[in-house]
């Protein structure tokens, strides 16, 4: 290989990792949030996989599946059934939650998202859930208590301040979006 192909080939790799942080940085707080709930149910899972039956880790499978496909009510109806199997299981409520609340069944994708802050209070993306869940419903206050949560949890991820970026649009606090929009971004890179 020839300096000029390396060089050619590190500023193609350069490229490529700044569209690829630029893409990053556009990505809706929504769609970040929906992104971040979906690693978390699927990175969490091992450690819950012992506890969970063969059945029940099928059901949220066939549940991912189904609202991955643009069916919530299949996904939420598969939950209910995973939920009686395994009623503590954490991950089953956070998808829950999400299958109910793109039907618009906020008071019930609410009790979901609190259910799994229940079993899981040290995680930060259960006040980002819910947090949404009480924008839908347009209680500002509530959300930004979620969204202040989350942050205190883990206040090196960028999603907890997208998500008060929010609220606080909600709120009509443009200078507070802006500002947490920006330390969003920071640390985003």
């Amino acid at each position: 290989m020839t300096a000029l192909t390396r060089l050619e080939t590190r500023a193609e790799a350069k490229a490529k990792a700044k569209a690829k942080a630029k893409a990053k940085a556009r990505m809706g707080a929504s769609t970040r949030l929906v992104a971040g709930l979906l690693v978390l149910a699927w990175v969490s899972w091992p450690g819950i996989g012992s506890a969970q039956s063969d059945s029940a880790d099928e059901l949220l499978s066939q549940a991912q599946q189904a609202l991955n496909a643009g069916k919530p009510g299949q996904s939420e109806s598969l939950l209910d059934k995973a939920i009686k199997e395994m009623p503590d299981g954490a991950d089953f409520y956070l998808l829950r939650s999400r299958a109910r609340e793109s039907q618009g069944k906020f008071k019930a994708a609410l009790a979901d998202a609190s259910k799994y802050i229940e079993l899981l209070p040290q995680e930060a993306y259960g006040y980002l859930n819910r947090a949404h869940i009480h924008l839908s419903l347009e209680k500002p206050q509530e959300a930004l208590a979620d969204a202040n949560q989350a942050i205190a949890l883990q206040p090196e991820e960028p999603d907890g301040y997208y998500r008060r970026a929010d609220v606080y649009q909600a709120m009509g606090k443009m200078t507070e979006a802006q500002a947490d929009e920006a330390k969003a971004e920071a640390l985003s890179r």
